[in-house]
């Protein structure tokens, strides 16, 4: 019997060391990119994510933490506009880079008192069948070993979230666009 215990905890400290190596070598980058077909105008949807004021019709964090407060800086509109956030998973804040009525906003995304930066954004291109919107957000996850493993799983965390913002945000545009 002490073998067999031997030989599994031989097995298991194996799985462990073997874990931590790999956690050094997996990319601590993260891509997550989800889109939506809108029957409405770049005008309508930029009303929508071009204005922070607007992002409560539309985004999915109230749904997901009721007990979050979200502050507006002084400016929501354009480059710069800007507002942060305490919840019960943390804080962050997101500021404007870019804001143009035709294609979107790109914004930088910092939690956690800014100790994870990321680059997300909100595009649109005419299509066909429609506007097609969608929200994008680019990062890396620096923490040793686990980084790795969070950057990997980061897709399946955030695209449920994205999924519930561009769904609301289809309904509210096209509601909009009457």
């Amino acid at each position: 019997m002490r073998k067999f215990f031997l030989v599994v905890f031989s097995v298991f400290s194996l799985l462990f060391v073997a874990a931590i190596v790999l956690g050094f070598f997996l990319s601590k980058e993260f891509t997550v990119s989800r889109s939506i077909v809108v029957q409405a105008s770049p005008e309508k949807v930029y009303s929508l994510v071009g204005d922070l004021e607007q992002w409560p019709v539309w985004g999915p964090w109230k749904d997901a933490d009721e007990a979050l407060q979200v502050t507006l800086g002084e400016q929501t509109k354009g480059v710069g506009a800007s507002q942060s956030w305490v919840g019960t998973d943390g804080d962050g804040r997101l500021v404007f880079t870019e804001a143009d009525p035709e294609r979107g906003v790109t914004f930088d995304l910092l939690f956690n008192e800014d100790a994870f930066a990321n680059t997300s954004s909100i595009t649109y291109d005419k299509s066909p069948n429609g506007l097609v919107v969608t929200w994008q957000m680019a990062g890396e996850v620096p923490a040793p070993v686990v980084g790795g493993y969070l950057a990997w799983m980061m897709p399946d965390m955030i695209a449920p979230m994205f999924d519930h913002g561009l769904a609301k945000l289809k309904a509210a545009a096209e509601a909009a666009e009457g």
